[in-house]
């Protein structure tokens, strides 16, 4: 069997062609004349330019010439074969057609093709990545500004609780205390019988308070409650007292 000068030419393979034009038209004005801008898809142009290369192997310059052509691109395929890998993978009937229908339609191989949807859907991929981590980054960021400003509140509102409840409590020992003892100077020990009726006044008062105080249990009130400081200034007048009826003692 004989093989021809241009059995190697791929004759569905535009990019080659366009190559093998380009190449001969570098030292062959004629083939850069008639194949510049070509469309390789056309069976017509790929017969013409296969026509062209017969008429002119007559001459020796030309058949020199086309055998580089020739061995160059044997080193290009080379050079592509070494980034390159064989896989064999079974495709349903339907995505081969598909695939088939694709490279048709666009001119290229289903090698191509197929390379070409692989490297785009790994571009997609690593730009959703991107893109998901830079979202991350803001919303780490804007939760990290909330905690900020949440703490900032936090603090002042405790602050503020924590000063109101000192007040109240203040309030409602000085008014018990003078109730129990009209006349005389709120800030003076009591007397030891005027304690039980100071601890009975102040009762209703906490009572009173207490069901508007029950929503700081919700945020985590860290001072006193209000009853422990009550309990405090009660405590503190009872020593008060004790040490009006034992003055000997210090």
């Amino acid at each position: 069997m004989t093989t021809t000068s241009h059995a190697w030419i791929e004759h569905n393979n535009p990019a080659q062609l366009r190559w093998i034009a380009d190449y001969l038209g570098r030292t062959q004005p004629d083939f850069q004349q008639e194949f510049m801008g070509d469309d390789f898809a056309r069976p017509d142009r790929v017969a013409r330019l296969i026509e062209s290369i017969k008429e002119h192997m007559y001459s020796p310059a030309f058949r020199e010439e086309y055998g580089k052509l020739r061995n160059a691109w044997r080193q290009k395929k080379v050079r592509q074969q070494r980034d390159k890998k064989s896989a064999t993978f079974m495709l349903p009937t339907s995505t081969l057609t598909t695939l088939e229908k694709l490279a048709k339609q666009q001119h290229q191989t289903k090698v191509k093709v197929l390379s070409t949807v692989i490297a785009d859907a790994w571009h997609d991929h690593q730009r959703a990545t991107a893109n998901a981590q830079k979202a991350k980054a803001i919303y780490q960021q804007q939760l990290k500004n909330q905690r900020g400003n949440y703490e900032q509140r936090e603090q002042a509102y405790q602050r503020v609780i924590a000063t109101l409840l000192t007040a109240v409590a203040e309030h409602i020992d000085q008014r018990c205390s003078l109730e129990a003892k009209i006349g005389g100077s709120d800030s003076l020990p009591l007397e030891a019988g005027d304690i039980a009726t100071y601890e009975a006044l102040m009762k209703p008062h906490l009572a009173a308070l207490m069901p508007h105080l029950t929503n700081l249990t919700l945020v985590r009130f860290k001072g006193e409650s209000l009853s422990k400081q009550l309990a405090n200034l009660v405590q503190a007048r009872k020593q008060a007292a004790e040490t009006l009826t034992t003055p000997g003692e210090s």
